[in-house]
């Protein structure tokens, strides 16, 4: 009996010592948090999803997806939920087919400004500069005649396409300095919004009459030069 009560009190003292030691640090230190400063906003990000997409998608899923598909097992038999998602599928793919063919046409639709600016001929531009200088309009006039002057040399195949054509290319093609002054001036009054002046009107009116002389001239020289050139041969 008193071995049996050693051994008890031995024990005993053993678990008791075992205890005050894992109740002592480093045993009773809690881990270290690893650092993760996006763990909270990911989380917040990710419940706000599926609060957001999380009720249409259930409510998609029980009022539309399996009411369809429990109609077409019972209409269908065991292989009704095929038919069913394949037309699912098919209803999926001609929606997106047409949503992506009504961009396209809208994408490839021109807006109705480059529309009403591609209709103008250089007669209505000169006419409409014209009406903008007897009402005392000199920006627009200043800029109805750098507009005629432009579709007057995409007429006699100056130019290729007035709209693309920028002014430094201009500059290049013409090597005029009456075109410059009309460039510049019209930049000043059309971007950087200064005044225009009735000088202003008459000057672009009296430079496009000139510029577009010299082109007439040039143009009708090459063409003489060709025929002299294909006469002779």
């Amino acid at each position: 009996m008193p071995s049996k009560a050693g051994a008890s009190t031995f024990a005993a003292d053993a678990r008791h010592q075992a205890a005050q030691i894992l109740s002592r640090p480093p045993y009773a230190r809690r881990p270290a948090r690893s650092a993760d400063p996006l763990g909270g906003v990911l989380s917040a990000i990710g419940r706000g999803f599926v609060w957001v997409f999380g009720h249409p998608a259930r409510w998609l899923l029980h009022r539309v997806l399996v009411p369809i598909f429990h109609g077409a097992h019972s209409a269908l038999g065991s292989g009704g939920w095929v038919v069913a998602l394949v037309l699912a599928l098919g209803l999926g793919v001609f929606v997106g087919v047409l949503l992506v063919r009504r961009r396209s046409h809208i994408a490839s639709r021109p807006t109705n400004k480059r529309s009403r600016t591609t209709d103008e001929v250089p007669i209505d531009l000169e006419r409409a500069a014209e009406e903008a200088e007897a009402n005392g309009e000199n920006e627009l006039a200043v800029r109805l005649r750098f507009r005629y002057g432009l579709a007057r040399l995409e007429a006699g195949g100056v130019i290729s396409d007035r709209f693309t054509t920028t002014s430094l290319q201009l500059r290049r093609i013409l090597l005029s300095s009456v075109f410059d002054e009309l460039a510049s001036r019209h930049e000043s009054i059309t971007y950087a919004q200064e005044s225009a002046s009735p000088n202003d009107v008459a000057a672009a009116r009296d430079g496009w009459g000139q510029l577009l002389a010299e082109a007439s001239n040039e143009a009708q020289c090459r063409e003489n030069a060709w025929l002299k050139t294909a006469s002779a041969r």
